[in-house]
């Protein structure tokens, strides 16, 4: 079985300056989940400082936080 992945990391890769996600990434990231493909936020951040993110992307899938020292569900 084959995966398709995505992973993203927050701050200085999804986010903008602002800390937003811009409506491009979201539709895009909607359309590559729509292909079948899981989106994974991996980031050096507590997963409560992600939930915002996570929130606004659909996600359903585990996200890797503070450095990869734990998975969040």
């Amino acid at each position: 079985m084959t995966s398709r992945v995505i992973a993203l990391d927050l701050d200085g890769t999804l986010l903008t300056s602002t800390k937003t996600i811009l409506p491009q990434s979201l539709e895009a990231l909607s359309r590559a989940k729509d292909a079948g493909y899981q989106i994974l936020i991996v980031t050096g951040r507590h997963h409560v400082a992600i939930h915002p993110f996570y929130q606004a992307l659909a996600l359903d899938t585990p996200a890797i936080c503070c450095n990869g020292t734990y998975l969040s569900v």
